[in-house]
């Protein structure tokens, strides 16, 4: 009779569990990836009229516009005044002033979009209606 042979029943390679933690330190690198590299800023359009103003207007033809100048820092001048940001009461007083005059808006060559967009809102919340960006250089 031949010897009876023991059966070997554990393997000689285990499997070391699957740790999570590198997995989750992945996870938490890219959400703040993420978060550091997107923008907050909340956007909202504004409609500009960008059509050439027709010949029969709701204003009168004979006031003669109002022309406010945007220079590259920001300021704004009309009439011999010029206006800082934070001069909206004595601008608003101005456009209530001139309220059947049109508004056209002169920009310098060295203003930005935002700035002109910026300048546009500021006029438009303060009373200005119908305010021309003149395009002309």
């Amino acid at each position: 009779m031949e010897p009876l042979m023991q059966l070997n029943l554990q393997s000689g390679k285990r499997r070391k569990p699957l740790s999570l933690t590198p997995l989750i330190d992945v996870v938490f690198i890219l959400l703040l990836f993420f978060m550091l590299t997107s923008s907050f800023i909340k956007w909202h359009n504004m409609e500009l009229a960008v059509s050439a103003p027709s010949q029969s207007s709701s204003r009168s033809n004979d006031t003669p516009p109002l022309l406010i100048k945007l220079n590259a820092e920001g300021e704004l001048s009309a009439l011999q005044q010029t206006f800082t940001a934070d001069e909206d009461a004595s601008l608003k007083l101005l456009l209530a002033d001139h309220t059947d005059a049109a508004v056209i808006l002169f920009t310098a060559d060295e203003a930005d979009v935002q700035q002109i967009v910026s300048t546009l809102d500021r006029l438009k919340r303060l009373g200005a209606e119908g305010v021309s960006l003149n395009t002309d250089r």
